[in-house]
């Protein structure tokens, strides 16, 4: 139950994030930060309730700080915004259903750059926005969830 509230809550804030990503390129900070507080809030709550582990609350948020180093090494090339998103993910996710959300949005990246370079409306330089497909890979991990909790 707790996974399932803290992915319905991420997917809820990705899609607001993803429109502003999608249009102007870009991921409102303040909305951002507080997305952040509330996550690591919630992760050191379900820390402190017995419902996760401290180990988990500290190994949730590794995708998000690899994609943090990753965005200064390549001078933003991968953006610190879709960074502090896989930190929030991995907060309210945990690390199991982030990767599987995570994996889904670079499957769907990955398809969708293909498909623009075959058809020639892509380039090297071309720009997408990462975050709807990170709601793309929150979604799957929901309905993951949905699925798995009507069979059990």
């Amino acid at each position: 139950m707790w996974e399932q509230t803290g992915c319905l809550c991420t997917a809820v804030l990705l899609a607001c994030h993803s429109v502003t990503d999608i249009r102007q390129q870009c991921i409102p900070r303040v909305s951002l930060a507080v997305g952040v507080l509330i996550s690591c809030g919630w992760a050191m709550g379900k820390s402190l309730l017995g419902m996760q582990s401290w180990v988990g609350l500290g190994v949730g948020i590794l995708p998000g700080f690899i994609t943090l180093l990753l965005a200064r090494v390549t001078r933003e090339q991968v953006g610190r915004g879709d960074g502090w998103e896989l930190i929030i993910m991995g907060n309210s996710m945990g690390l199991a259903s982030c990767l599987l959300a995570l994996g889904t949005a670079l499957l769907g990246i990955f398809l969708l750059s293909v498909v623009l370079l075959v058809l020639g409306k892509a380039g090297r330089s071309t720009r997408i926005a990462f975050v709807p497909f990170l709601e793309m890979g929150v979604v799957v991990v929901l309905l993951r969830n949905l699925i798995l909790s009507t069979y059990q």
